[in-house]
């Protein structure tokens, strides 16, 4: 299933243009969330490819130093809503980059319990 959400994700990235201001930036939060609160599957496909991504690339910098324990049993389905929750819950993070917010959602929500 993670394969599946990484091939849509990549397929989406190099089939669309993107639409951020900067060409260093893909999303700010405030356009990540828009994607993860619609009812298009596509769009639904954006959002949960990137935060698959983000998660897989603080996995892959350091794990020793990420300490971050994801359960292996959760849906995207219910991390995308926790995430949802956690931009509501910090709505002055609109305009940093979504991939900084969805990094400290992990760090915030997912620390390793020593």
């Amino acid at each position: 299933m993670v394969k599946f959400f990484i091939a849509l994700f990549s397929i989406i990235i190099f089939s669309t243009k993107s639409y951020s201001s900067s060409n260093n930036l893909f999303f700010t939060t405030a356009q990540f969330i828009t994607y993860c609160k619609s009812e298009n599957i596509y769009e639904l496909g954006i959002c949960d490819g990137y935060i698959i991504s983000v998660s897989d690339m603080i996995y892959a910098l350091d794990k020793k130093t990420a300490q971050i324990c994801l359960d292996e049993n959760i849906s995207i389905k219910t991390l995308r809503g926790s995430i949802i929750n956690f931009i509501v819950d910090n709505a002055g993070l609109m305009n940093v980059e979504a991939n900084k917010v969805i990094g400290q959602f992990f760090v915030n929500t997912f620390q390793c319990k020593k």
